[in-house]
């Protein structure tokens, strides 16, 4: 074996060996904060609300509760409504970050947005505001306290255990690079909450709708439908649908052509149809036994305005009897949206049904 061929397996093997050195080092330090992060035991927040009370004031920590829609900030506008949605650890899987001086969390916020896409998950951030001791939305401010949050289910669907370590990654890494501890649920535990919360979800997502269809060999005039939806105070709106409004802008119930194709404004003096469909969305519309009500007597009178009748998805004649039925069924939905904590038409129900 010559010189040089005994002088290059040295050198390869110094090269190794000061290569596995490094990352033994760089796998102790990452551990050691880690460690420093999670060294105190925590109760969870939504199974020991007291837990809350028992951090360190000095942290200035505010967690979210599970209560009724509890929205720890932003602080609700004139009408009722959040404006913006606020991290709800009953709805979001939260990582919450500290960092030794404050900096811009909008480099990983974007990088987050990007990544949840397709997802179809929002992505929620939040900076802890010391002067006033609350936690909200953070745009481009700098703050040495961040919460970010994705949607754990909606309407696409529930997150899966590869997208919460997908995005809890991005989230270390990103602590990381600012000298940060960070602080965020078991993925497995997260993930069993996760199903359950959809399974839940999936059990009361019904939308309650009646059709008043033309008799056999006759059918109803654009114009008529668009007159009597315009006087009874619906607008056309871009989904194609008739919106029936509530006192915040809300939708409470929508009349939708029975046939496949939407309602155009521009269409609406040359077409004809066999029928219209009420709809009552019953997870987000509050007050739903109620806004049932009005929506059947409504019904009931373009039933009777276009001498057409009042009829199920059946095509059968919808009695008082069986009305009633439907409200019944709707109650029991909405008791059992209460008491599963999430208030049918309140902000978590908005954006659990999206």
């Amino acid at each position: 074996m010559s010189d040089l061929l005994i002088s290059l397996l040295i050198g390869g093997a110094i090269v190794i060996a000061g290569v596995y050195a490094f990352n033994v080092w760089q796998e102790r330090q990452y551990r050691r904060r880690s460690e420093q992060a999670f060294a105190h035991e925590r109760k969870d927040i939504l199974l020991h609300p007291e837990a809350a009370q028992a951090e360190n004031p000095t942290e200035h920590r505010v967690e979210p509760s599970l209560q009724p829609d509890a929205t720890p900030c932003p602080a609700p506008t004139d009408d009722g409504l959040a404006s913006s949605p606020a991290i709800d650890a009953a709805v979001d899987y939260v990582v919450e970050i500290r960092l030794l001086a404050p900096a811009s969390g909008t480099e990983l916020r974007l990088e987050l947005e990007s990544l949840v896409v397709s997802w179809r998950k929002p992505v929620l951030t939040e900076g802890y505001d010391t002067e006033r001791g609350v936690w909200r939305p953070a745009g481009d401010e700098a703050f040495q306290q961040f919460r970010f949050a994705v949607q754990m289910s909606n309407r696409a669907g529930c997150i899966d255990r590869t997208q919460l370590a997908t995005f809890l990654k991005l989230a270390t890494n990103w602590s990381e690079q600012h000298q940060g501890s960070l602080i965020a649920g078991e993925i497995a535990d997260t993930h069993v909450r996760a199903v359950e919360l959809d399974r839940f979800c999936a059990d009361v997502d019904i939308a309650f709708g009646v059709n008043v269809v033309a008799a056999t060999g006759s059918s109803f005039a654009g114009t008529r439908i668009r007159a009597l939806a315009e006087a009874s105070g619906l607008t056309l709106e871009s989904d194609g649908a008739f919106h029936a409004h509530g006192d915040r802008g809300e939708t409470r119930f929508t009349l939708t052509h029975h046939e496949p194709a939407p309602f155009a404004a521009d269409q609406m003096k040359a077409m004809s149809t066999g029928g219209v469909t009420f709809l009552l969305d019953v997870p987000r519309v509050d007050g739903a036994p109620g806004v049932f009500d009005t929506m059947i007597d409504m019904a009931k009178n373009f039933s009777t305005a276009l001498n057409g009748v009042l009829v199920d998805d059946n095509r059968a004649a919808l009695s008082d009897a069986a009305i009633a039925g439907i409200r019944h069924q709707l109650a029991g939905i909405v008791a059992k949206m209460e008491a599963g904590q999430i208030t049918a038409g309140g902000s978590r129900a908005l954006r659990l049904f999206s």
